[in-house]
């Protein structure tokens, strides 16, 4: 037991051949790889992103708007009936407005809003698709498509200059997803 424990404490303290000195250089990496440095390349992010939201996304709307808009974006959170917050799912409320305004609202704040102005514009941008996945009408027509076998319409997408989006009976939206903890 003895000469595997000396064994063992001795390979520890051994320094590999390989390890150097770090140096300032080193980590100038991005700009000016070392031949040993590993390569990114900056048009190539890895694996695809899986389709629909990022969890960057759902940590924004969880910590940013479900305090006013709640879970669903119906303005059912904890403070949301107090400051009267919109209820982000109402289809007239989503036909009534672009991307861009939902956009400007989140970057600048509106009535008793505060400002996002710290979010980066992706996720700004982010933040007005998932706005748009809880329009009420949109998520009936989706889901009286599933049940009829056909692909569901377009419903709800922002409105164009001068349409207005049809709006059927509302429903139930579905809970958004739980973030993955990365």
């Amino acid at each position: 037991m003895l000469p595997l424990t000396l064994l063992t404490a001795l390979a520890c303290n051994e320094r590999p051949s390989d390890l150097r000195e770090w140096r300032p250089g080193d980590h100038d990496h991005t700009e000016n790889p070392g031949n040993n440095q590993v390569q990114v390349d900056p048009n190539d992010a890895g694996a695809p992103a899986p389709a629909g939201l990022e969890d960057v996304t759902i940590v924004a709307w969880q910590q940013n708007c479900t305090p006013c808009h709640g879970e669903l974006g119906r303005g059912d959170g904890p403070r949301g009936p107090m400051l009267k917050a919109t209820n982000l799912s109402d289809p007239a409320w989503q036909s009534a407005r672009t991307d861009e305004q939902i956009a400007a609202a989140i970057k600048l704040g509106r009535g008793q809003m505060p400002s996002f102005s710290k979010l980066p514009d992706m996720t700004i941008a982010k933040l007005v698709k998932l706005v748009r996945m809880m329009n009420m009408a949109r998520l009936e027509a989706q889901a009286a498509a599933a049940a009829s076998g056909s692909a569901a319409p377009a419903v709800g997408a922002a409105p164009s200059s001068s349409g207005h989006t049809p709006n059927p009976k509302p429903s139930a939206p579905a809970p958004l997803p739980k973030s993955s903890g990365r």
